[in-house]
């Protein structure tokens, strides 16, 4: 019975990524051939902006998922927008003084913000590492390593905890600034952000290398989260602290809890990190446990947060977070066998497809308003638009190809 469950949630993910996810973005339209790369917003009604910005983050992003598509189904089309994504990147990011990669330039390819988040510089990593792995191009990888060796020896304050924005020249920057306009956040003075893009991209640089340097950061990464940033009290990760450790703010986030979650799992089991790995798995069934029995309205869809006074912050659900549920879900019943953790991960698949996925024009809309009706388009996190530094095929293209191997590997153990 599971069987037929698990594949009928494979070939959904499947489906959802080459027929819906995939098509848009590598739509022709997107692509700005006078001037290279992609235009820095597209509306959700297909008005592109000529004029915006392009960012770091969004192109980053594009090159992971392009590259990962390619190396999942060989097909040409994701591999020429991988090399597209890759020829912008270098041309107009890659910062050939420093190393690293600005976080913002002109349609022109005029800098306009060079500072150097660890946000940011980790889908520079990432898209670079995936691009290597995909089609072992050596300048790529050598931008990557170049900026794994930066972040190491300027940006690490400690292990696991690293330095949230860097100057040009990677000395330190107060603060949080991802080069955005009226798009940066602000955090107190003594804030610790937990860089959990960074782990992601050195788990995809190790992955693509298997460079033993990458193992002692991954586990200081992980094991951070396992001993510090995990709050027992509210069973969530706090990702951000105060320098002694104290979580600021009083809410939690269902999609980093999720997010953060199967990538634990997925580190320690590659890595075999087998002296942590009993710790790994009793702290993210704890997580997840308190997603799946705290964390899902009543049609099925995932809550973004929750405040510990007030319970659910509102009823309007986004994209991200809806996607990193289903790789989650999936995850937890994996490590338990819990069926309701299965149960969970096809009606958080089921929201998704009846009211996320754009059946217009592809892709899916970034934010639904959950009622007793069912779904309904809502503004929210990163507005309406189809394309922007924060909408991105990312984290609903990553889910599918994460729910994808894992589901093969639980079929092959069936």
């Amino acid at each position: 019975m599971n069987k037929e469950r698990i594949e009928k949630i494979r070939a959904w993910a499947h489906l959802d990524l080459v027929g819906c996810i995939l098509p848009w973005w590598c739509s022709d339209y997107i692509m700005d051939r006078e001037q290279g790369g992609y235009y820095g917003v597209v509306t959700l009604d297909g008005e592109r902006n000529y004029s915006e910005p392009r960012n770091l983050t969004l192109l980053g992003r594009m090159l992971y998922v392009f590259s990962a598509s390619y190396r999942q189904f060989q097909g040409r089309i994701y591999l020429d927008r991988a090399d597209y994504a890759f020829e912008e990147l270098k041309k107009h990011f890659y910062d050939k003084e420093f190393g690293g990669a600005f976080v913002s330039v002109d349609a022109d390819g005029t800098v306009l913000s060079d500072v150097k988040p660890n946000y940011c510089e980790a889908f520079y990593i990432m898209g670079l590492a995936e691009y290597y792995h995909a089609t072992g191009n050596e300048e790529a990888l050598k931008m990557c390593m170049e900026a794994f060796d930066l972040m190491e020896a300027n940006a690490k304050v400690s292990p696991g905890i690293y330095h949230a924005t860097l100057h040009r020249d990677w000395t330190p920057k107060p603060g949080f600034d991802n080069g955005r306009k009226n798009v940066s956040v602000s955090l107190p003075d003594d804030a610790i952000m937990y860089p959990h893009h960074l782990c992601q991209a050195y788990f995809r640089l190790y992955q693509a290398t298997h460079n033993e340097k990458l193992v002692t950061p991954l586990k200081e990464l992980v094991e951070i989260l396992l001993h510090e940033l995990y709050d027992e009290e509210h069973h969530s990760f706090v990702t951000l602290v105060t320098k002694d450790m104290k979580r600021i703010g009083n809410s939690v986030s269902y999609g980093h809890d999720c997010e953060l979650s199967y990538l634990i799992i997925n580190i320690v089991d590659e890595l075999q990190f087998s002296d942590i790995r009993e710790k790994a798995y009793k702290v993210v069934t704890d997580v997840l446990t308190q997603v799946v029995e705290n964390a899902f309205d009543p049609n099925g869809c995932m809550y973004n947060g929750a405040s510990f006074e007030a319970g659910p912050t509102g009823r309007v659900h986004v994209w991200w977070a809806m996607a990193e549920a289903v790789s989650a879900m999936l995850c937890g019943y994996d490590i338990t066998g819990e069926e309701r953790f299965l149960d969970a991960c096809e009606k958080q698949i089921d929201f998704i497809e009846k009211w996320f996925v754009n059946r217009e024009t592809g892709d899916w809309y970034n934010n639904i308003l959950s009622d007793e009706t069912g779904g309904h388009l809502s503004d929210g996190q990163h507005g309406f638009d189809k394309l922007n530094p924060g909408k991105c095929p990312f984290h609903n293209g990553q889910m599918c190809l994460e729910v994808m191997k894992r589901s093969d590997r639980l079929l092959g153990q069936e």
